[in-house]
């Protein structure tokens, strides 16, 4: 049985996508495997925390913690296989590794972490994983997700490695889908040019059995325009005009990704991720 691995700081956003990591798992028979990488810091009980059992044992903190958060996870999905281990580094560098054993088929972890002292800044490092991944990343937001999906988008660049992409896609979440093509473009392009581009590209899209529609979203960049400053702008803004599930975002786009979490030189913040996000895997 195929797993999907699961990374956690035991924040309610992780649950979150824990959460929907287990509904994919259940509707694909999949397994869920769930991990939690600690440093000397976070490993260790604070003094008023410490019991008579942990004190006389080495037994981690995260030891602990991680059982009662996989059991409020398998307590939800009685009929999942969930399994989960703890282990020493950073989620960045050791996940990655981790990832390339066989049984594992997709990282699925949330875009924001803790908050406070235990922040980890998990969207920086979700950036970082989907980069250096040799398995798909699903990064979901910190939002409630219907379960359904019918509506992807597939950001595109006219580059062979984002049909590779969608077959990742669809061999994982084994369903029909409608697949909207997002480009952004620079205004100083002739349109007719970029949508002939397109419409010789969407027959590639076409090809594969499960798309049943396809349709074509298109904006430029404007560079006098303040709300709209960047490409990552602009495609967020078709995402949510287009009513789309989930983004699917090859190599060759992994910096939209990596731009929603660095603030823009003129708004001074960071876009949210609203919809998840599906890479393609790096290796």
């Amino acid at each position: 049985m195929k797993k999907l691995l699961v990374p956690t700081d035991f924040s309610d956003n992780a649950f979150l996508a824990a959460t929907y990591a287990a509904e994919l798992g259940m509707k694909q028979k999949f397994s869920l495997h769930i991990v939690h990488y600690y440093t000397a810091r976070s490993s260790g009980f604070d003094e008023a925390e410490l019991t008579e059992e942990s004190e006389h044992s080495d037994i981690l903190k995260a030891d602990l913690t991680i059982k009662d958060w996989a059991g409020k996870l398998q307590a939800l999905y009685p009929e999942l296989l969930i399994s989960y281990h703890n282990d020493r580094g950073l989620l960045e560098e050791v996940l990655p590794k981790e990832a390339k054993r066989e049984e594992y088929i997709a990282i699925i972890m949330g875009t924001t972490g803790a908050t406070g002292d235990k922040n980890i800044f998990w969207g920086s490092n979700t950036a970082a994983i989907a980069a250096k991944s040799p398995i798909p990343v699903i990064a979901v937001p910190n939002k409630s997700l219907p379960n359904e999906l019918t509506r992807v988008g597939l950001l595109t660049n006219f580059k062979q490695e984002e049909l590779i992409t969608l077959q990742e896609f669809l061999h994982i979440f084994k369903q029909d889908v409608h697949v909207d093509l997002i480009h952004v473009y620079k205004d100083t392009e002739d349109i007719e040019t970029v949508n002939s581009r397109l419409e010789s590209w969407v027959f590639n899209i076409r090809e594969f059995s499960a798309v049943r529609e396809t349709q074509i979203c298109t904006a430029p960049t404007v560079k006098d325009d303040k709300e709209l400053d960047s490409v990552s702008e602009v495609i967020s803004k078709l995402i949510a005009e287009n009513n789309i599930d989930l983004i699917l975002i090859s190599r060759s786009r992994k910096t939209f990704f990596e731009r929603l979490f660095t603030p823009s030189v003129s708004k001074a913040m960071a876009l949210e991720l609203q919809k998840p996000a599906f890479f393609g895997k790096t290796i």
